[in-house]
């Protein structure tokens, strides 16, 4: 599944550049369309995204329970190729998780509730496309893929044993560490759009939805399970 996953997103970015190599004659002949306006080739954003998100799992046994609310902020880059064809990139910090619930194998008839809390570092590698601008506002799409390096992640486990065959009752465990472990890396399939409304001058603000689909595994237990999010994207650009 992974590997189809990355050839799909190869063969996009293929098609994408051969596009753009096809049309390269047109837009060195049009000035208008050749770079941005006032000849700029870069510019800079600040984002702050709420987000949605929850943990999937094709793992026997364990299954979703519940998504999380969170939030990501940070700085964009994005480099002016054509126009209308931005790489965007940048920096930021999530926050997201979600829920699992899987079987206690120490005990019998015992299911347990871990509720993750996860923070990364992310890199977005995006390709960016943008309509030429209409009144004030402009609008675009893009996709490619979100890095993420783990910054940190605890959990809540909430488990009880069944009373009638013991005779007591285990409370929630307060927050720790993931007994469970959380991986290093995440990678995702970004895809987006939204629209920009020119203020002044260079400046903008921006509002989109993107959706990241998790392909890397980020459990380091038995389980096998893959972080999804949908952001909303609220940044302004100069």
């Amino acid at each position: 599944m992974i590997q189809r996953t990355k050839v799909i997103t190869l063969i996009l970015f293929g098609l994408l550049f051969t596009n753009l190599s096809a049309q390269e004659g047109s837009f060195n002949d049009d000035k208008v369309a050749n770079l941005a306006d006032d000849d700029r080739t870069y510019r800079f954003g600040l984002q702050f995204s709420p987000n949605i998100s929850w943990i999937k799992t094709n793992s026997t046994g364990y299954s979703n329970d519940g998504s999380k609310v969170g939030f990501s902020y940070g700085l964009s880059f994005e480099y002016f190729m054509t126009k209308n064809y931005l790489f965007s990139t940048g920096i930021g910090i999530v926050k997201g998780g979600g829920s699992l619930i899987y079987e206690n194998k120490n005990l019998v008839s015992n299911d347990i509730q871990e509720d993750f809390k996860l923070k990364y570092i992310e890199v977005p590698l995006l390709i960016k496309m943008r309509t030429n601008e209409i009144g004030y506002l402009t609008y675009f799409g893009q996709f490619g893929l979100m890095a993420g390096f783990n910054l940190g992640s605890s959990s809540t486990a909430d488990y009880q044993t069944n009373s009638d065959n013991f005779g007591f009752v285990i409370t929630p465990a307060p927050e720790s560490p993931s007994s469970t472990g959380i991986g290093f890396m995440n990678l995702a399939l970004s895809i987006g759009g939204g629209v920009e409304y020119s203020i002044s001058g260079n400046t903008s603000l921006m509002l989109g939805v993107t959706f990241n689909n998790g392909f890397v595994d980020q459990l380091d237990g038995d389980a096998s399970a893959n972080l999804n999010y949908v952001a909303l994207n609220i940044g302004i650009y100069f």
